[in-house]
């Protein structure tokens, strides 16, 4: 398909098993691109690899300059995802272990690159953040050093702690770097899955997947993130679905809905860490920082939250009318607008 060229990397044998694996993914994905396109088109394509396209291989003699030169390299030109960096940054960790570096990136490239991104972006930082009732952000490579976790050799008193903890993770809590970064991602994805099923399938719940189902716009899809990472908070500490906390948690994301007639994500932020003017809310309770100030999990089920809505302000929201009356019902109060 493509003319003679007498470039070096042709002559290299890679015996890397995901080395081949991406050389021969990425053939047939230019292979099937060219399938559709004309004889003209290829010409050009072909002329591009002869006359302009150019192979620089840099080689170093070291996987330590190996990891220094992708983390050089990736500070130029357009950034990495964070957690691609984070990625390179515990594979260094790891050097002194071949075979675990080889089932690490195994493992990482068998899952949906998007699914991890959202898990940091979507739930893994904002928790942390709310947690410490502090706002949080987009999730970029400035942020990644919270994720680089401890040197195994520290002699730090909570590193020791957290080395005991293996194979058992906090969200607010620190890791050994390395092996265990990419056992944590797996951990925190199963444990997304696990409780989206259990409030899908499970018959108390079956009220809330209902409201969860409701397609409303962005700002109700912030709710329903807001719901998902405080129970995903609530579980990851005390690791039950107690009926009652589950439905205290629901109702006091969703009461936010209610209360805003216009809702963007520096509401979302606000409401979780109980910031701002919180006599909009039927609810100023920072719900993150509770739960990890929590010693039992029947301190989140006696929390008591408050469904109450003036009247004038019902009629302006009109929208979540029938919001407001399903969350009345799963509170167990008879008392719903008509």
């Amino acid at each position: 398909m493509f003319p003679e060229n007498n470039c070096s990397i042709f002559k290299i044998k890679f015996n890397n098993s995901i080395s081949k694996s991406n050389i021969y993914n990425n053939y047939m994905f230019i292979k099937d691109w060219l399938s559709i396109k004309d004889d003209e088109y290829k010409k050009k394509v072909c002329n591009a690899m002869e006359e302009i396209l150019e192979v620089v291989v840099l080689k170093v003699n070291t996987e330590t300059e190996a990891f220094q030169l992708f983390d050089s390299q990736n500070t130029r030109g357009k950034a990495l995802y964070p957690h691609d960096l984070l990625k390179a940054y515990h594979l260094r960790a790891m050097q002194g272990n071949p075979h675990e570096m080889r089932h690490a990136v195994q493992k990482w490239e068998a899952v949906d690159a998007k699914k991890i991104s959202e898990l940091f972006e979507w739930y893994l930082f904002p928790i942390t953040n709310w947690a410490k009732q502090l706002n949080t952000k987009t999730f970029t490579a400035k942020e990644i050093d919270i994720y680089k976790g401890i040197a195994e050799n520290t002699n730090y008193t909570y590193a020791k702690r957290a080395k005991k903890a293996i194979p058992y993770f906090q969200i607010t809590e620190p890791f050994v770097e390395g092996e265990d970064y990419f056992d944590m991602v797996e951990y925190y994805l199963k444990m997304l899955d696990d409780i989206k099923l259990e409030i899908a399938t499970n018959s108390k719940f079956t009220k809330l997947n209902e409201i969860l189902k409701v397609k409303k716009g962005m700002g109700y899809n912030y709710t329903k993130n807001l719901f998902w990472c405080v129970l995903m908070f609530y579980y990851d500490r005390f690791h039950n679905f107690e009926e009652r906390a589950v439905k205290k948690l629901f109702l006091w994301a969703f009461m936010l809905r209610v209360n805003m007639e216009r809702l963007g994500y520096d509401s979302i932020n606000k409401y979780a860490i109980e910031n701002g003017d919180t006599k909009q809310y039927s609810n100023s309770i920072p719900m993150f920082f509770k739960i990890a100030q929590s010693r039992l999990h029947t301190e989140i089920e006696n929390i008591q939250i408050n469904t109450y809505v003036e009247q004038q302000k019902l009629e302006k929201n009109a929208n979540w009318k029938k919001l407001y009356n399903d969350l009345l019902k799963l509170k167990g109060d008879n008392k719903s607008e008509q």
